[in-house]
């Protein structure tokens, strides 16, 4: 689940997507927080096991996500998991994350499928220090 940021690096910046188009301005927003901060990002989509057999459509969406991340300069990562939030935070402790952007899509409609993500996202890496921002 590591990500090899340059270690000198003070902020992290993590962008949280999901297979949808309007996920290229959580990206934008974490570049531009990476390059007003100094620091670098990484965009991140957490597979479930029942995802597996997404759309081709949806494929063909994230792999444009991650095309947009490269290009901006970030590093992607897949991970996977049942909980969304716990990996995300897992994955942000292990990764000494500062910074975690999120879209406010991924409150609205997840809650019913998923539960409250960014609500157990933000208490489950507080601890830490990490800046949960979302984005609307």
């Amino acid at each position: 689940m590591m990500v090899v940021f340059d270690p000198e690096v003070q902020h992290r910046i993590m962008v949280c997507v999901t297979p949808q188009k309007s996920c290229e301005r959580l990206i934008e927003n974490g570049a531009a927080r990476a390059k007003e901060m100094d620091g670098q990002f990484v965009v991140i989509y957490v597979n479930k096991k029942q995802d597996l057999n997404r759309e081709l459509k949806e494929h063909k969406i994230l792999l444009e996500l991650f095309e947009t991340a490269k290009n901006l300069g970030g590093t992607v990562s897949i991970l996977s998991g049942e909980k969304i939030y716990a990996t995300l935070a897992e994955f942000s402790t292990e990764n000494k994350i500062t910074h975690i952007v999120v879209g406010k899509s991924l409150r609205s409609a997840e809650i019913e499928k998923h539960g409250e993500i960014i609500n157990s996202l933000i208490s489950a890496v507080k601890k830490n220090g990490i800046v949960v921002e979302v984005v609307d």
